[in-house]
């Protein structure tokens, strides 16, 4: 089998019903929820589909596209040089394991290890909240049958975190699974309109003993992504899962902070760190120093849906992330130009993984062809 073409699609997306300020982007605003789409053709008449990562870099076209047509899709760790030396458009081998998948007849969950077939799942809330708010919206996400959700804690003060984080404890008992993400590690790279919270380790160290009070099962990125040092010694300093990882890139990178056991979880992102075959290494080695591994949410769509199958597929991850907001995001709208996208069985607060080979799941064309613009 060799590959013949690929082709890549920027994505404007739907509108949304009212805007959205993301925690992780003071000042920012999101109006549409878009995507991006890589179509990988072989001679042999199966085609894989993948992301191209949060935006279709020139470098696909120009430099990943021409090395990879006429090459073996499964040769992958041929491929791997390819994509390092772009440094990009890592959610374009995705779109290779698609054609695995499809070639051998299996869902890529199983051909990467096949741990489960249904992925307990949680709320990935997108926006910072009122305490009054966010209290009604675990309530929300409950009755719709999630049993987790993730709140967003980029106040000004702890006193402010921290209420929002007691109201939806309060309002929800102690059953549920929160989790809490401070957003700290975003920079270099994040662009942020307005300057938020800089946390210093004093601020994190406090932060985290009051989520440990009020049961919170992990707080994420609390400190910058190269304060190895702080990190470490905050995981050492406290029983609350530290996570972090998603904006970190390479083996090198993953490997480092677990030797020095910066995280309890960590949260690699297969558009963003590497590729997926080199995620999945990051997953092994995290096992092998007893560490959970939960891979970041993917962009959505087609990457979302890939970390899902790796997260299936691997012993050590606890939960899959969806963005879903009560305040104004679905998860299916995080998965819009999906045929049909993967749902909560409300019965379990799992995602069943989709059964049909590869990533077994098709695209809605008429929706792609109405958003598609140039790249």
């Amino acid at each position: 089998m060799k590959i013949t073409d690929i082709q890549v699609m920027q994505l404007d997306g739907p509108s949304l019903k009212r805007p959205m300020q993301p925690a992780w982007t003071p000042g920012g605003e999101w109006r549409r929820w878009g995507g991006t789409i890589v179509k990988v053709m072989t001679d042999e008449g199966i085609t894989g589909i993948g992301s191209a990562g949060y935006k279709v870099s020139p470098l696909i076209e120009s430099w990943i596209k021409p090395q990879l047509i006429g090459t073996d899709p499964f040769a992958l760790e041929q491929h791997a040089r390819v994509f390092r030396n772009a440094g990009t458009g890592w959610g374009v081998e995705i779109a290779l394991w698609d054609i695995i998948g499809k070639a051998c007849g299996q869902p890529l969950y199983k051909l990467w290890g096949g741990f489960r077939d249904r992925m307990p799942a949680y709320a990935s809330f997108i926006e910072v909240g009122t305490p009054e708010q966010r209290a009604a919206d675990v309530q929300i996400v409950r009755e719709e049958g999630w049993r987790a959700a993730k709140l967003r804690i980029h106040e000004q003060t702890v006193q402010q975190d921290i209420a929002q984080v007691e109201a939806a404890r309060l309002a929800i008992g102690p059953e549920f699974t929160l989790m809490a993400d401070a957003n700290q590690a975003q920079q270099p790279g994040t662009l942020q309109p307005e300057e938020g919270p800089v946390w210093p380790y004093q601020r994190a160290l406090q932060t985290a003993r009051e989520l440990q009070r009020l049961g919170v099962y992990w707080l994420e990125e609390p400190l910058g992504r190269y304060d190895l040092d702080g990190l470490a010694r905050l995981t050492e300093a406290v029983d609350i899962l530290i996570a972090g990882g998603e904006n970190n890139t390479g083996l090198h990178e993953y490997r480092m902070m677990i030797d020095r056991g910066c995280y309890d979880v960590l949260q690699p992102e297969a558009m963003v760190g590497e590729t997926m075959s080199q995620l999945r290494k990051a997953c092994a080695y995290a096992e092998m120093h007893q560490k959970l591994c939960a891979p970041h949410h993917g962009g959505g769509g087609l990457g979302f849906v890939a970390h899902l199958h790796l997260c299936a597929a691997i012993p050590n991850c606890p939960y899959v992330e969806v963005f879903h907001d009560p305040g104004g995001f679905s998860s299916d709208l995080f998965q819009w130009y999906l045929a049909e996208p993967v749902r909560l069985d409300a019965s379990d607060g799992c995602m069943p993984l989709p059964a049909k080979p590869g990533l077994g799941v098709e695209l809605d064309e008429e929706k792609i062809q109405r958003y598609a613009t140039a790249c």
